[in-house]
């Protein structure tokens, strides 16, 4: 896959290390579960080839019931180290390296650099890692955990320097010009209330850059919550929390949203991009009612 950068700036590549080395991924594995590398590389080819295969054997195996949020799925997340071999699968698929690689031309056609960013949820840090190198100013959050941990040994590696926080009641308020959030929202159990926490990071002014595949709930994603099915396509979902679309892709992976004034600093009514969107977005809504994915048709089934 060839990505085609700014003019303005020179942006790392969405492909960021170590991702393009199997072997140290595979080490740094190894190191933090304790698994031997062997193991370590049969998982990952695993992976590679189902996304999620580790997760949905151990999902199955503790007989938790999908779908559906409980304690149990809330330790399931905190227990399992199958979550550090899906987000490198995904985290080097073709679909998220071209998302990355979006959000980095965007950011820097706003301003080239020194945006005070969250990566909220960031899992590995491996976009956190990627606007860093960037030039941005970037705070980490995830909970602490296997992925926590690769992220930590990253950041490290790379000596740049990433702000980590652990302790959601920990995060600024008001802070941030930009809230990345990918992959996210379709897991928590009340998703109004977590674009509202948002909402509340931002500095007024701010974006928020959201991808959340709400209409993926299937045997690939048993940690996706069938309660959150309904947003999908919905802007309201954020409209009602303050954040308005600015800016986005026409398949919402991801989309942008910014807190402004709706009323005084909104686009143009006439902006085709934006009128494209939102179609889209009625595309979704619909069609994840009919039939459940609406992508059936471009995103492979184990994607």
């Amino acid at each position: 896959m060839i990505f085609f950068t700014s003019p303005r700036v020179n942006l790392p590549s969405p492909l960021v290390e170590p991702l393009d080395d199997n072997n140290r991924i595979i080490n740094l594995i190894a190191e933090i579960t304790n698994e031997s590398v062997e193991i370590v590389r049969h998982n990952l080819e695993e992976e590679e080839i189902r996304l999620g295969s580790k997760q949905i054997r151990e999902f199955h195996d503790q007989g938790l019931l999908p779908h559906v949020w409980s304690e149990e799925m809330s330790e399931f997340y905190n227990n399992t180290d199958a979550f550090l071999y899906n987000l490198v699968a995904w985290n080097r698929n073709h679909i998220k390296l071209q998302m990355r690689d979006w959000i980095g031309k965007y950011l820097s056609r706003e301003e080239s650099s020194g945006l005070d960013i969250l990566c909220l949820g960031d899992g590995l840090g491996i976009d956190t890692l990627y606007l860093a190198q960037a030039g941005h100013n970037v705070t980490y959050y995830d909970v602490p955990g296997y992925t926590e941990t690769f992220a930590r040994r990253l950041f490290e590696d790379s000596g740049l320097p990433v702000y980590i926080v652990n302790d959601i009641e920990a995060i600024s308020k008001e802070a941030y010009d930009v809230v990345l959030c990918l992959d996210v929202l379709e897991h928590v159990s009340n998703p109004p209330s977590f674009v509202a926490e948002i909402y509340g990071y931002l500095r007024f002014g701010g974006r928020a850059i959201i991808h959340a595949p709400f209409y993926l709930v299937n045997e690939n994603h048993l940690t996706h919550l069938k309660s959150n099915q309904k947003y999908s396509g919905r802007l309201d979902l954020f409209t009602k929390q303050g954040l308005h679309l600015v800016d986005g892709q026409l398949g919402w992976n991801p989309i942008v949203l910014r807190k402004i004034d709706q009323k005084a600093q909104l686009p143009s009514l006439w902006n085709l991009h934006l009128w494209g969107i939102q179609l889209m977005g009625l595309y979704i809504a619909i069609t994840t009612r009919m039939w459940g994915n609406p992508f059936f048709w471009i995103i492979p089934k184990n994607k």
